[in-house]
This record gives structure tokens, C-alpha cells and sequence, in this order.
């Protein structure tokens, strides 16, 4: 079933520059938008997926997501400092308002009440005072065991990079990559189990902390934390993320099938930083636009640019191909993703991970990125698990299996 292809007059001339700057990239992505007009549902193709599916939450990075937890302590225990300040002043105060009370001879009533108020200030402060002397030491103790289980890690993953290169270079396999893998997959689990420190002192910190502040509020507001890890909104339904990375350019078009007989390009990313730094707002423009165009079709404003069908679109942006932009369409085409393999093995993460010798959360992450991504024994430790075939093209096209 062909379709027509349509985008805007800015995507067109992106695509026309493209292919004067970079002409394999951008026959690559011909011929990915060659497999999608072709295709009779686009979204079973493994070239396309859910919009910016390898931006996967911090929560996989087990550095990042432990740093965070440090930065949360750090802030709670800058907290009770200030806390402690506070009421030091206020017991000084307090202090100073019996003193001059007793000077003047003021009634016993009013003098005991501002004794009992220093008295009771001084209590608050020696207690917020022993609670930040305990929170400081669980802060110190979190802050060694996270920078010893990240150096662990960084040594792991460097001795098996070492490893990796020397025999990928002297083709002799090494008995010591096993090992080597396992201390990496150990690692990681110890540097993610700090990421949630359960803190004995911050069971009772909440409840010191109101009692502080209805003596005596602070002088400044508490401390903010950034907002914790999450995951990227969902897109709009019915938008998708077409993939067109040879040579590591990492091509993100985000397209839908609106109507029925058409491929509407929306938006397009070229190359990881785009990815990183506007993925999230190219998807929600994209989902703004396909909604429009659900709802009132394509805006007056936004010119138009239309190929009626796969011929049109190769006179249009490649008119001196020769028939190859075709052919690796029909690679494309084929191509199965590792998710859709796992499924079709019914196999799990973790029993692909426990078969290929790699960690749960890497084979997730290759899954998400694609095998461009992926070491050379990755790659065929996953065939492997996953009982497929991996082709090592010689030419400019990805890593396919």
C-alpha cells in the first residue's frame, strides 16, 4: 500500500540541504522514509517506535540517580542548620527580653513566662543542634560509600573496555571477560542500592522541624530540591519516531499516519545533542501540530509541501539515485528490533540478561537505542541469547540483526 508523503516547506528544504551536505546520511533517510510510504502499518516497522524511546528515564542512569539522593541529604541537613540558627536567635531573644523585663522590675507573672520561653528555645536548639551533629555523620558516611561505589564502577566498566579492545584487537578470546562483565553487573548493583538511603535521623526530623518552626520561624524559606526523576511526558497518540542513523548521525523524524493515505513529517532531530537538549519540546510541538491537524487539517499559515507517492518523493530529493535508496528500503523494511525478537521468545529482560551475560538495565537500554549502540560482543552475545542472526555490514549502513 503506497502513500503520499506530505511536511512542511522548512522540512523540505532541511531534507534538500541534507542531501547536498550529507549525501549518505540523507540517502539513509530516504530510504527509511522510502520503507515507512511502503509500509502497511508504519508502526511495525523496527525503524519506528514511540517518540524519543531511547531518552529513557534518569532513573537508568544509577550515577545520576544516586547523586541525587547526596543532593537531597545535603539540602535537608542545610536545612536544620539554618533551623538551629534560628533558634539560637531566638533564644538570645528571649534572653535579652528577660533581662531587660527583671532590670525594670516587671511582674513576676511576665518574668517567669519569657525564662520559660528561653528555657524552652534552649531545648529546641540543643535538640535541632544533636539531631544536625547525627544527620552530618549519615551525610559523611553516604557521601564515602557513593564515591566508593562509583569508583568501583568507573574501574569496572574500565578494565572491561581494556579487555574488550585487546581482544577485539588480537581476535583470541579472553577468558577473562566473563569476570570482568560480572564485576561491572556487580558494581552497578551496589552503586543502585544506594540510591534510596533509608536515614534513621530522618524519621524524626520532620517532626523537630514543625516544632522549630512554630517557635520560631525561619528567617529564609527551606530549601528547594530539584524535582525528582522522571519520565518524559506521554506524546500525543498516534505519533511516532522514525530512525535513520547510519553512520552514527542519529536521524529522529517525528511523523504520523494522518489520514490514512498520507505520512505527515512534523518535525525532525539531527544528531544526540538535538536529541538531548530539544527532544522533549520537538515532541510536544509535533503533538501540538498533529492535533491541529486532526482537528481543523493543516494550518494556513504552515506552507506545504506534498510528493503524491514514492516516485514523486525520489524525483523530488534524489533524482540521481539508482535504484539503491530502494534496495535499502527493503533492508530497512526488514529489519526486527531486539524487543520485538524477545517477544517473539517469549523471554524476558532478565532471562535475556542472564543468557547473554549482560546486565538487565543494558540490554533495556539496547533495546531502547538500537544495536548502533552496542559493543561487538554486546551485539553477539544478544544474537546469541536471542537465537538470531547479526549481520556486520561492511558498508556505511548500521549494525541489523
Amino acid at each position: 500500500m503506497g502513500r503520499r508523503l506530505r511536511m512542511t516547506a522548512e522540512l523540505g528544504d532541511w531534507l534538500a540541504a541534507f542531501g547536498e551536505s550529507e549525501p549518505l546520511a540523507a540517502a539513509e533517510v530516504g530510504a527509511a522514509l522510502l520503507a515507512v510510504l511502503a509500509s502497511t502499518d508504519p508502526s511495525d516497522l523496527g525503524i519506528v517506535g514511540r517518540p524519543l524511546r531511547s531518552a529513557g528515564p534518569v532513573d537508568d542512569d544509577p550515577q545520576a540517580t544516586v547523586d541525587y539522593a547526596y543532593q537531597q541529604q545535603l539540602d535537608q541537613l542545610q536545612h536544620i542548620r539554618r533551623q538551629v540558627a534560628d533558634m539560637a536567635n531566638a533564644r538570645r531573644a528571649a534572653a535579652l527580653a528577660l533581662s531587660q523585663q527583671q532590670a525594670a522590675g516587671a511582674d513576676a507573672a511576665v518574668v517567669a513566662a519569657l525564662a520559660e520561653r528561653q528555657a524552652a528555645a534552649q531545648l529546641q536548639e540543643d535538640a535541632l543542634a544533636q539531631l544536625c551533629q547525627r544527620l552530618q555523620v549519615e551525610v559523611d558516611a553516604f557521601r564515602t560509600a557513593r564515591e566508593t561505589a562509583k569508583a568501583r564502577y568507573a574501574a569496572a566498566e574500565a578494565s572491561l573496555r581494556v579487555a574488550e579492545v585487546i581482544e577485539e584487537a588480537g581476535g583470541e578470546p579472553d577468558a577473562d571477560l566473563p569476570r570482568l562483565r560480572d564485576e561491572v553487573r556487580v558494581a552497578e548493583e551496589r552503586l543502585r542500592a544506594l540510591r534510596y538511603p533509608r536515614s534513621v535521623t530522618s524519621q524524626v526530623i520532620s517532626n523537630l522541624s514543625n516544632q522549630a518552626d512554630a517557635e520560631q520561624p525561619p528567617a529564609t524559606e527551606p530549601p528547594k530540591p530539584p524535582p525528582p526523576p522522571q519520565r518524559r511526558p506521554e506524546p500525543v497518540p498516534g505519533l511516532l519516531e522514525l530512525r535513520a542513523d547510519s553512520l552514527g548521525s542519529d536521524i529522529r523524524v517525528l511523523l504520523a499516519v494522518e489520514p490514512a493515505d498520507t505520512v505527515t513529517l512534523l518535525a525532525v532531530l539531527e544528531g544526540p545533542q538535538a536529541v538531548s537538549e530539544h527532544g522533549a519540546q520537538a515532541v510536544a510541538l509535533a503533538g501540538d501540530l498533529l492535533t491541529e491537524i486532526r482537528g481543523d487539517g493543516w494550518p494556513a499559515d504552515i506552507e506545504e509541501v506534498l510528493a503524491a507517492d514514492q516516485e514523486g518523493f525520489l524525483a523530488r530529493f534524489f533524482p540521481a539515485d539508482d535504484g539503491s535508496i530502494a534496495r535499502r528500503a527493503s533492508v530497512l523494511a526488514a529489519v526486527t528490533p531486539l524487543s520485538r525478537l524477545r517477544a517473539d521468545s517469549d523471554l524476558t529482560l532478565h532471562e535475556v540478561a542472564t543468557r547473554s551475560g549482560l546486565t538487565v538495565n543494558r540490554v533495556a537500554a539496547i533495546e531502547r537505542e538500537g544495536l548502533r549502540t552496542a559493543r561487538v560482543h554486546e551485539a553477539v552475545a544478544l544474537a546469541r541469547a536471542l537465537g538470531a542472526r547479526l549481520e556486520l555490514p561492511a558498508g556505511s549502513g548500521p549494525i541489523t540483526g
